[in-house]
């Protein structure tokens, strides 16, 4: 954290003995010699420069080469245009693929073919994103990989927005928060989401509200991510949904 540097220069201005605390000139001399001392406190700014939480652009970048990730993945893009394809006489003209041309037209029909090039978009993430990438690696850089590492490592960063949950068989999933789904991804991608050794993450699950479960007498149930049956004093106004396999999003 960066020192006051006003409040340090009228510390010591205000040390000056009672014959020259009135003395402007005496006052100026005081001030410069501690300017000068911590450098216009230049140190303190570079090492606040570098804080994760207000880093921005280029020093995010260091940051993110430090910990080993960058801003960059892939996404899968929409297909723009027409591509060489096979269509049926239902759909002749409806779509947007397009066949062998003729003499008439070879000089002006369009198309080509689609290839993962043209699937796959290079894509960068703005400071906030790379800023929540960064964060897990750093708790991936961090932790000895136990399950409660890695518990106490994302609550830190992400509190309950991002949780994992082990299926005591050598794999585990995450759950999300809708607001995060996108970035999950990417990080899932990226390979920075924290995983013991030789546990598979089967995937991420989006929870935008509590899942149905069960729990017993000597356990605690965490209501942000598990809800139970409802009583007459919540009605039908209890929030709550079932884990399927279409909530599940895998690379």
């Amino acid at each position: 954290m960066a020192i006051d540097l006003e409040n340090i220069i009228n510390y010591y201005v205000n040390l000056l003995i009672i014959q020259y605390n009135n003395k402007e000139k005496a006052r100026k001399t005081i001030e410069l010699n501690i300017r000068t001392l911590i450098n216009d406190n230049i140190v303190c700014e570079v090492q606040d420069a570098f804080n994760l939480e207000t880093a921005a652009g280029e020093q995010l970048d260091i940051i993110g080469n430090y910990v080993g990730v960058d801003r960059f993945y892939s996404s899968i893009s929409e297909l723009v245009g027409e591509f060489f394809g096979m269509t049926s006489y239902s759909t002749l003209g409806s779509d947007t693929t397009v066949g062998m041309t003729d003499f008439t037209g070879y000089a002006t029909d369009v198309g080509g073919f689609a290839t993962y090039e043209d699937l796959g978009a290079g894509q960068k993430l703005d400071d906030d994103d790379y800023r929540f990438i960064i964060k897990l690696r750093i708790v991936q850089n961090n932790i000895n990989h136990s399950h409660k590492s890695i518990d106490d490592g994302l609550f830190q960063f992400f509190g309950s927005d991002l949780v994992m949950s082990a299926n005591d068989n050598m794999t585990m999933v995450y759950f999300i928060t809708g607001s995060a789904v996108d970035l999950g991804i990417i990080a899932f991608s990226k390979g920075v989401l924290p995983r013991p050794m030789a546990v598979r993450i089967n995937g991420l699950i989006e929870r935008d509200k509590p899942f149905f479960g069960f729990t017993t007498y000597n356990q605690t149930l965490n209501t942000s991510g598990v809800t139970g049956f409802t009583d007459y004093t919540k009605g039908f106004s209890k929030v709550g949904q079932v884990l399927t396999y279409d909530k599940v999003i895998t690379l």
